[in-house]
């Protein structure tokens, strides 16, 4: 859980899998948006005219999971489980929450191997999701 230098407040980054319960597990993360953009040019001209944005995606990075069993994560890594991601200011008022849907792993990496029966000492993953909001 990050913890703001000059507030204090904490952040936590929920992953929830489609029909599962929700998992906090990652310390950090960022994501990217991205829209497909073209232009318009009128026949003749060689100058474009307009701009003209298409599909839109997100993509990200998931740092420095721990106290998890890695199985989880690589089930959802293996079975190409869709889940949703909050990135959430754990409840402080007057701040917003980004969740970002239809999201799947497409990279996940471990630092390390845990000596007792957890597994992985710290995992690492990327991310692309389809759609996204900000509430």
């Amino acid at each position: 859980m990050s913890v703001h230098a000059f507030t204090g407040t904490s952040a936590v980054i929920t992953m929830t899998p489609s029909g599962g319960t929700a998992i906090t597990a990652f310390v950090s993360g960022d994501f990217s948006l991205t829209a497909q953009t073209g232009k318009y040019v009128t026949l003749g001209s060689s100058y474009a005219t307009s701009h003209t944005r298409g599909l839109f995606a997100v993509s990200g990075t998931l740092k420095r999971a721990w106290g998890i069993d890695d199985a989880t994560l690589m089930t959802a890594f293996l079975s190409n489980t869709m889940f949703e991601l909050k990135f959430d200011n754990d409840g402080a008022a007057a701040a917003n929450t980004y969740t970002i849907t239809n999201c799947i792993l497409t990279d996940l990496s471990v630092e390390g191997v845990e000596a007792g029966a957890e597994g992985a000492l710290m995992i690492n993953a990327s991310f692309e999701g389809l759609t996204f909001t900000r509430a």
